[in-house]
């Protein structure tokens, strides 16, 4: 299980390199070729389309709890009532989705678009419903790719759909505008999903949709896991995708372009932190099945999230501001402030992802949905009052006090609930990393803006000399000595097995 984790992070974490620099790559072709205001109106579309995963009711989530329970107990057929459940649920409700996005797609001015804009919002979201409907028929084959720890297909398909998405969108959008980019998301949609499909099959050769294996004891059985999970879905779809609406409602298009360059550099590196700690959530669902204790397990992939999340985070700071400068230009220097405010906002998600991830394996995450929707009453009214003070930064702010209330404050008080968990180690971990992210984080930045020459040549020596310097200090402050130790020794044992197949 151990290598298989290894060989799925290592992919994750390739696939992002993949996304980030597709993406990185796209963003200013994008604001160049469709102008700040259209590179507005775009992110505000991919926003909207991202609202409509609530309606898979958390019933995902729940697939892949069952799908694993199943692999554990062996049970062929179990598996294959469960997939043929969850195939014509997500069927069902991939319909439904699409219906909503179409409906909506009729009344643009709710999203604060002006009249000249409205048709082109009508028709891109029209269009993409296609999309939505795709995206949940998938979901029943990501349980399986998870109940067999082998994120490494998914990553590497992911990988696939970034690179043909970004050859397209270079090829079209010059000629056809946002319709180019529409076309182009589509295509590697549907390319990538026949592959996951056909590697599904292949890598569960018992696996089959069968009308028979619908069964509605096992919707029912999904349903009572998935009913808490909805809520807190809705609430966490609030705090990740509420801010462009937001932004767009209260200023503009051309608004919404500038924050979503910081809010894309933070979700990108928050991607890669994920690309580590995503992998844990079945590890905690088998333990439950045998009945194992958690409790130490838990703090130690807590402590691998607080440093993977310190490590990656720090150098954004650092360099954040003259990455913006170079990749975007000065005009989007107001990014830069953006950025340094919703480092914290993710940082946060360190503390809940392992929380998270323990509850849902034990089903105790009733309450998350509570936890998750006062977040973002408070991310929302917060972005909102301050807004009126200090404009942009305010929604900003608003965002990362409401994470920092749902990700860390009630998410240990609801872990503490349930478990007799020690949480010290947590909030120290999580405290020391705070202080290095901002202590060492903005006095870099201070001295880098005022020493290091503004240019793609310095900012790369510069990173890359740091970049060891900062993992050495995460790994010293972060991690006990037990813990360092079994990494070390899980990374021998990878080299090993390497070089033994090398050498064979």
């Amino acid at each position: 299980m151990k290598k298989q984790l290894v060989t799925s992070s290592v992919f994750r974490f390739i696939e992002r390199i993949i996304v980030v620099v597709t993406s990185l790559l796209l963003t200013p072709f994008l604001i160049e070729v469709l102008g700040q205001q259209d590179y507005g109106l775009w992110i505000l579309i991919i926003s909207v389309l991202g609202w409509f995963n609530v309606i898979d009711l958390g019933f995902s989530t729940a697939v892949q709890r069952y799908i694993v329970l199943a692999l554990e107990s062996d049970d062929h057929k179990k598996v294959n009532v469960i997939f043929s459940t969850a195939f014509a649920l997500f069927g069902a409700l991939g319909l439904f989705a699409a219906s909503c996005l179409l409906i909506l797609a009729q009344f643009p001015e709710l999203f604060g678009v002006d009249e000249n804009t409205a048709p082109t919002l009508l028709i891109a979201l029209s269009v993409l419903s296609m999309k939505v409907f795709w995206d949940f028929l998938m979901n029943s084959f990501h349980g399986i790719f998870s109940g067999l720890l082998r994120f490494d297909i998914d990553a590497n398909l992911s990988s696939l759909n970034a690179i043909s998405k970004a050859l397209l969108v270079f090829y079209l959008v010059t000629e056809f505008n946002i319709y180019g980019a529409i076309f182009a998301t589509l295509a590697a949609d549907f390319l990538t999903n026949i592959l996951k499909v056909f590697f599904a099959k292949r890598l569960y050769k018992n696996l089959k949709f069968s009308v028979k294996d619908v069964s509605a004891k096992e919707l029912k059985s999904l349903f009572s896991f998935s009913k808490h999970v909805l809520a807190g879905g809705v609430a966490q779809t609030l705090n990740s995708k509420v801010d462009p609406i937001l932004v767009t409602r209260l200023f503009d298009l051309s608004t919404v372009a500038i924050y979503s360059i910081a809010s894309r550099l933070t979700g990108h590196i928050q991607a890669f932190v994920s690309s580590v700690t995503g992998i844990f959530g079945p590890v905690f669902t088998k333990m439950v099945a045998r009945d194992e204790n958690m409790a130490q397990i838990f703090t130690r992939i807590a402590s691998i999230n607080t440093f993977s999340a310190t490590a990656l985070f720090l150098p954004l700071l650092i360099f954040g501001g003259v990455f913006i400068r170079l990749w975007v230009g000065d005009e989007f220097e107001s990014s830069i402030y953006i950025l340094n405010i919703l480092v914290f906002s993710f940082m946060c998600k360190a503390v809940s992802t392992a929380v998270r991830n323990v509850l849902l394996a034990q089903a105790n995450h009733k309450l998350i949905s509570i936890v998750n929707l006062l977040g973002a009453i408070f991310n929302i009214g917060l972005s909102i009052i301050l807004s009126q003070y200090w404009g942009v930064l305010g929604v900003a702010s608003g965002t990362a006090i409401g994470f920092f209330i749902s990700d860390v404050v009630l998410s240990l008080v609801l872990l503490n609930h349930y478990n007799d968990f020690r949480l010290i180690p947590i909030i120290k971990c999580f405290c020391i990393s705070i202080i290095i992210v901002f202590g060492l984080g903005l006095t870099g930045q201070y001295f880098v803006d005022l020493y290091m020459q503004r240019t793609w040549w310095s900012l790369v020596v510069y990173s890359v000399c740091s970049f060891p310097m900062i993992v050495l200090v995460c790994w010293f402050s972060l991690l006990d000595k037990g813990l360092r130790a079994k990494l070390v020794n899980l990374l021998k044992v990878k080299i090993q097995s390497k070089r033994a197949k090398t050498r064979s």
